[in-house]
């Protein structure tokens, strides 16, 4: 039998099949049905060719001879369709015949999978956190507890974080910040964090135990009775000792203090965190200063059109006197007093941060927990944010130019900040 020579058009659909699952898959689906058109034609000339046999040699030769003729046209037609693609011409019937094998398709060309939410955040560097009692898993890679507490800004769980690959710390991709997104199916676990508890000795034992914190806001200073047990031996290399100050996390599930008991040691706190005893006021020095002005006269010139700038500092008497900077640009002051770290809470930042327009986080003489806990909620509502290293009203002056302005949060090495 005379097979119509297909090649031509068979290189011509190789060349114009992509590499997308869909075109894949057409062709095979082409490939698969020219096989079958070829098999049918060789099995028909092959039953015709046996039932001859018993025939006289001059007719079985002519019966060969009929069977020789080339393909027909519509075969051929519908063959160079499947190679070349549909033809616009109407299509043509033909008899019944025998249904085609079905083909197995090959794993690597099924229908590709639905791509997860995680998987479209990981094109971006952004990767979901999974926040343990300590340190926290980022992309399938830990991330101890001391990594994370030198962030500006607090990581929870459930938060999506983005990283930087071409920056590392400690051999990980760093985090570069915290987003305000959030997986919709991903229900977070609580976690509660005892902050600022003293160990203490347990009498007529090796172990200490945990029964208060500094800040009095744990569900061991709900009652006396409530303490936890800590262990030395369950932390081999911390040197556990009476008198240090930890911050304890535990899985909340409801159960109170049978989930604390269950918690782990997240933090052990230096002195100098924790060590809130007043040194004697020292005296101060009053510097004579000629030409004295208790006016401020602004240096840069940009309008705020009214709109609210937070200032956080820890310099207590100088709130108030940072007012007049923001009131000769036209802006609206709103001023919080950080000087009691322990008085505080997130909570109140988070409010405070949410009805202001501009942060300005002034560093000399706050707790690092303020400074991370405003760049944490100051990211979560999209408010700009800049750094003043000192109290000042230049500082500030400049620190809000660069807010309003969308550039760094910290000032350039080479700016001079004037302590007026």
């Amino acid at each position: 039998m005379k097979i119509y020579d297909y090649r031509q058009e068979l290189i011509t659909l190789l060349e114009n099949t992509g590499d997308d699952q869909r075109s894949l898959q057409q062709t095979l689906r082409s490939l698969s049905t020219v096989i079958n058109i070829l098999n049918h034609y060789d099995e028909g000339t092959e039953n015709e060719y046996h039932h001859d046999e018993k025939k006289p040699v001059k007719h079985r030769y002519q019966a060969r001879q009929r069977n020789e003729q080339p393909i027909s046209s519509t075969a051929r037609h519908t063959l160079h369709s499947l190679l070349t693609g549909p033809s616009n011409q109407p299509k043509e019937t033909t008899a019944p015949r025998k249904a085609p094998t079905v083909t197995h398709v090959p794993a690597e060309l099924e229908a590709p999978k639905e791509i997860s939410a995680e998987e479209r955040l990981a094109a971006d560097n952004m990767y979901l956190v999974h926040r343990k009692l300590s340190g926290a898993e980022i992309n399938h890679r830990y991330y101890s507890e001391a990594i994370l507490h030198q962030l500006h800004f607090p990581v929870e769980d459930g938060d999506i974080v983005e990283l930087d690959p071409h920056q590392l710390v400690r051999g990980l991709p760093s985090i570069r910040r915290v987003t305000s997104d959030h997986l919709d199916d991903y229900e977070p676990v609580k976690i509660n964090v005892i902050e600022y508890a003293e160990l203490r000795p347990v009498p007529g034992s090796d172990v200490l135990q945990i029964a208060s914190t500094m800040k009095g806001d744990s569900i061991l200073d709900q009652a006396p009775a409530n303490t936890v047990v800590v262990d030395p031996f369950k932390y081999p290399g911390r040197d556990l000792k009476a008198g240090m100050v930890i911050d304890f996390a535990y899985f909340d599930h409801g159960n109170g203090l049978k989930d604390a008991s269950a918690g782990s040691i997240r933090w052990i706190h230096e002195k100098q965190d924790y060590d809130t005893t007043r040194q004697p006021a020292k005296p101060k020095t009053v510097k004579k200063v000629s030409n004295t002005k208790h006016d401020y006269e602004k240096k840069l010139d940009y309008d705020l059109k009214q709109r609210t700038v937070l200032v956080i500092t820890g310099v207590r008497d100088k709130v108030q006197g940072l007012k007049p900077v923001i009131a000769k640009h036209h802006g609206v002051f709103h001023g919080l007093d950080a000087s009691a770290e322990e008085k505080v809470s997130s909570s109140k930042i988070k409010r405070e941060i949410r009805d202001a327009d501009f942060v300005i986080v002034c560093i000399d003489a706050i707790h690092h927990r303020i400074s991370q806990l405003a760049n944490h909620h100051a990211k979560r509502y999209d408010k700009p944010l800049a750094i003043a290293n000192v109290t000042s009203n230049t500082a500030v002056e400049r620190a809000v130019a660069r807010a309003l302005n969308g550039d760094p949060a910290y000032a350039a090495s080479s700016e001079e900040i004037s302590q007026n």
